[in-house]
């Protein structure tokens, strides 16, 4: 499918604003986060505050959480960006010196709050929370692998070629499969004509002329009478089964 450019990079805006408001509401005091229920749990002031930021989103956010969070982590942990770097999906991007500036705070700056649970059999446990910080003034709580832009880039593109040859195999199966029923419907075609061809009706309209001709005496009246006749299957078949010896007073009774 042709996504366009364009596209992609307001869907990629998207997520990162979202990824980067939920951990913020993650990051402030007293906010927990169950990430097999997805249920966020903060005092009704945190909200107030959040609502006033965004009361759209967060208002999402308390009631559904923020679905495939972790995943948004691996893509965005490192880029996800505070500030000048929110744009919205539909502001085009920067030019010149800002664009550059833009893109060096984008590749090295960013927040994501990692949750840990352990195993469902433990009960009475509390979950632990930790928080990553990745800024741009050097103090650094943890360092994370620098991944350069030529390899996300090949990442998705093996990815995305791995999609388009799974959809091309199921194309060709697809195909091989509707070869094959035709086949065999022509097949059975083919067979029914031949049975047809094999097996003529015995009771058709060219038996019963050949029986009349083959009578003597049978005037032009009871001729065109008979051929009328013809055109009842049910007075053919009784015609062909009839003994020979009634079939010229039959006929002469039409």
């Amino acid at each position: 499918m042709d996504y366009g450019v364009d596209r992609l990079k307001g869907k990629w805006n998207r997520l990162r604003k979202v990824h980067r408001m939920f951990s913020e509401l993650l990051g402030h005091t007293g906010v927990t986060w169950d990430p097999n229920t997805n249920k966020v749990n903060a005092a009704e002031e945190v909200w107030q505050h959040f609502f006033t930021i965004n009361k759209s989103d967060y208002k999402i956010f308390k009631r559904e959480g923020c679905k495939h969070y972790h995943i948004l982590g691996e893509i965005f942990s490192g880029t996800t960006a505070t500030g000048g770097l929110g744009n919205a999906s539909t502001q085009l991007p920067a030019n010149s010196e800002e664009e550059r500036q833009l893109e060096d705070d984008f590749l090295h700056g960013g927040v994501h709050v990692h949750v840990e649970t352990l195993d469902d059999d433990v009960d009475e446990v509390p979950k632990t929370r930790r928080r990553e910080e990745i800024g741009t003034s050097g103090e650094h709580r943890r360092k994370e692998p620098k991944i350069s832009k030529s390899d996300k880039l090949e990442a998705c593109m093996a990815q995305w070629s791995s999609t388009i040859s799974l959809k091309n195999e199921e194309t060709e199966l697809r195909t091989l499969y509707l070869k094959e029923k035709l086949s065999k419907l022509q097949g059975k075609s083919c067979n029914q004509s031949d049975s047809e061809a094999s097996s003529p009706d015995p009771y058709s309209n060219s038996v019963c002329l050949d029986l009349l001709n083959n009578m003597e005496g049978v005037s032009n009246e009871v001729y065109l009478k008979a051929l009328k006749a013809f055109k009842d299957p049910d007075f053919r078949m009784s015609f062909v089964k009839m003994p020979e010896a009634r079939r010229g007073p039959i006929l002469e009774l039409l």
